[in-house]
């Protein structure tokens, strides 16, 4: 099977803009995964009303997953939950790991488009031409982001990500991950995520997207990957669901990690000044 990298012209800048002037704005890299899990749905709702309202001032964005999505009716509940989203001036992004043919994935993408996402997730392994074309066009008619799964974040995520293939442009042997992040460059995305709990995967994927696709990270705290490391391994944005919907205190536990993720940056920007 070769792999082949298209370069896409003036695609996608909007929604990395926007999720970045939101962090500025609110002092926070934090993106919420709102994975939490009641059976019934309206106790459901409530306490997701009730941990937004709580954490909105700590985080820049939320980010929904399908288990929530099938609890929850897409063109009501899941809006409402959008609409007190952006009211908090927080991004919201659909984690649909969207990975079907192209006819499929704009369906699926335009149904979290017309629900209020502002970017859709959707997994590289499909390809561009009949896979994520038309995902990628609609994104940018609408003013929307994509953000490509480049490396999960859980144990046995590198027996798929990690799996060696031939690199179509210097047929070398590399791992998967590493087509999907120059995927990602190519084809100019918003964003792309790689499991913080697999920190060297994560540098690896910096040195190639740098400073035009930024990073989001999953696994934090609940997983086992520390804020702190993340974000020296090249994190932009950190990905945290059960450390901080799981606590007690959920607005103590995000206003934590994200004082110590700003300690981090500014220490990390104090170093690299006195070291140039």
């Amino acid at each position: 099977m070769s792999i082949i990298l298209i370069e896409v012209d003036g695609l996608l800048q909007r929604f990395k803009d926007l999720i970045k002037k939101t962090s500025e704005n609110l002092e926070s890299n934090i993106v919420l995964a709102i994975d939490v899990d009641e059976k019934d749905p309206q106790v459901l709702l409530e306490k997701c009303v009730e941990i937004i309202d709580a954490v909105s001032p700590h985080i820049c964005g939320v980010k929904f997953g399908r288990p929530l999505i099938l609890k929850l009716s897409l063109n009501n509940q899941i809006r409402d939950l959008i609409r007190l989203a952006h009211e908090k001036k927080l991004v919201t992004i659909m984690d649909a790991k969207i990975n079907d043919v192209a006819h499929t994935n704009l369906n699926i993408t335009t149904q979290y488009f017309d629900a209020g996402f502002d970017a859709i997730i959707a997994s590289p392994f499909v390809g561009w031409d009949g896979g994520l074309d038309t995902v990628f066009q609609e994104a940018t008619k609408r003013n929307k982001g994509v953000i490509l799964l480049v490396h999960m974040s859980h144990k046995g995520a590198s027996q798929g990500y990690g799996r060696i293939v031939i690199d179509p442009d210097s047929t070398k042997k590399i791992p998967q991950f590493i087509i999907f992040a120059k995927n990602a460059l190519a084809w100019k995305a918003d964003g792309v995520v790689v499991g913080a709990t697999h920190p060297n995967n994560l540098t690896m994927v910096k040195q190639i997207v740098g400073e035009n696709v930024p990073i989001f990270a999953p696994g934090v705290i609940a997983q086992g990957a520390s804020p702190k490391d993340a974000v020296k391994a090249g994190a932009d944005y950190l990905i945290v669901g059960r450390g901080i919907f799981s606590s007690s205190e959920p607005e103590k536990s995000a206003q934590k990690i994200k004082d110590e993720v700003n300690s981090t940056i500014k220490k990390l920007a104090k170093s690299d000044f006195e070291y140039s």
